[in-house]
C-alpha cells in the first residue's frame, strides 16, 4: 500500500512538473507584460485573426520583439488554426529583422522540417541564406570577417543554391543568385589570402594548391586571375618552370584585360576612385573607357 501512495505521490509530481515545464508563450520572456496591439488596446482574450492581425501590424511597423510576441501567442493558444503556420512562419521573418540572426535560422529549419510543404517554403529558405550571410559580420572582433571565418558565408551559398535549384519560379530567385555571386567572389578572396599567405612564408607547394583549388572550385570568380600569378611564382620558384609558363599562358589568353589592366584593377578594389572603366577581364583585349568627371559632378548636384 505504501508503495502505491508513494508511486501515486510521483506521477502527481511529474503531471505537476509536466505542465510547469509546458510554458507556451512564457518562454518568450513577455510573459509578465499585457498583451496589446499596436493603438494599445488589450488582447487578453482577442480571437486568433486578431493576434495574427496586430502581430503583423508590429512587423510591418518595425517592432520586431512586439510581434514576435503575439506570434508565439498565436501559435500556443490556437496551434491548429490556419493563423498558426502564418504566424510560424512569419516569426522567422521577425527573428530576422529583429537581428536575432541564430534565431531566425533555427527558426527557419523547424518550419522546413515540420512543413516541407508549405506553399511559401522558398521565403523560408531565402530568410535563412540572408540570416547565414549577416551573421557573417565582425562582431565584437571588428575587423573583415572574411579574413577568419567564413562557415556561415559557405552555408548561406547552401541556403541560396537550394532556393535556385528547388523553385525556379520563386520570386526570391533572382537575388539569391546575386548573392550567391557575390558570396563565390568572398569565398574565392579567402582562399586566395591564404595562398598570398603561404606564398610570403616561401610555402610554395601549399601556395600552388591553395591556388589552384580557387581555379577548380570558384571559377569565373575575380579572383582567378590572382590565382593564376600565384600558381606562376609557385612555380617558377620550385624550378617547374613547363607549368609556371602554362600558368602564364592560361592568364595571358583567358584574363588579357586583367594583365593589360591590373594596376587599375586593383586600385578600384581598394575603393579608390577609379581612372577609367574597366574592362571586363575575360573579354578582348581593349583599353577602358575614360570616365567623364564632369558628366558625374553634374549628375551629383542634380541630386
Amino acid at each position: 500500500m505504501r508503495k502505491i501512495v508513494l508511486a501515486l505521490c510521483i506521477l502527481m509530481v511529474l503531471a505537476m512538473t509536466g505542465c510547469g515545464g509546458d510554458k507556451g508563450v512564457n518562454e518568450t520572456g513577455y510573459s509578465d507584460e499585457p498583451l496589446i496591439d499596436r493603438e494599445g488596446n488589450k488582447l487578453d482574450s482577442a480571437d486568433a485573426e486578431r493576434l495574427y492581425e496586430s502581430a503583423r501590424e508590429f512587423l510591418v511597423d518595425n517592432d520586431p520583439d512586439r510581434a514576435l510576441r503575439l506570434y508565439a501567442e498565436v501559435q500556443a493558444r490556437f496551434p491548429f488554426s490556419p493563423y498558426a503556420a502564418q504566424a510560424e512562419m512569419e516569426s522567422v521573418a521577425a527573428h530576422y529583422k529583429a537581428q536575432e540572426y541564430e534565431a531566425a535560422v533555427s527558426a527557419a529549419d523547424r518550419f522546413i522540417k515540420q512543413r516541407p510543404r508549405n506553399a511559401h517554403i522558398d521565403y523560408i529558405y531565402y530568410i535563412r541564406g540572408l540570416s547565414n550571410y549577416d551573421r557573417n559580420d565582425p562582431g565584437l572582433l571588428g575587423g573583415d570577417p572574411d579574413k577568419r571565418d567564413t562557415r556561415f558565408l559557405k552555408q548561406a551559398f547552401t541556403d541560396f543554391n537550394l532556393l535556385v535549384e528547388n523553385y525556379p519560379q520563386s520570386v526570391y530567385r533572382k537575388d539569391a543568385q546575386l548573392h550567391m555571386v557575390e558570396i563565390r567572389n568572398r569565398l574565392a578572396e579567402f582562399e586566395i589570402n591564404v595562398a598570398e599567405y603561404y606564398l610570403r612564408r616561401r610555402a610554395y607547394v601549399a601556395a600552388s594548391r591553395r591556388a589552384d583549388s580557387v581555379i577548380q572550385r570558384y571559377h569565373g570568380s575575380d579572383s582567378v586571375p590572382r590565382a593564376l600569378e600565384i600558381m606562376e611564382e609557385s612555380y617558377a620558384k620550385l624550378g617547374l618552370s613547363d607549368l609556371a609558363e602554362d600558368a602564364r599562358a592560361i592568364l595571358q589568353a583567358s584574363y588579357p584585360n586583367y594583365v593589360l589592366h591590373r594596376d587599375e584593377f586593383y586600385r578600384q578594389r581598394a575603393g579608390e576612385t577609379p581612372r577609367y572603366a574597366l574592362p571586363a577581364m575575360d573579354s578582348p583585349a581593349s583599353e577602358g573607357e575614360v570616365i567623364d568627371s564632369d558628366a558625374d559632378s553634374d549628375a551629383t548636384q542634380a541630386q
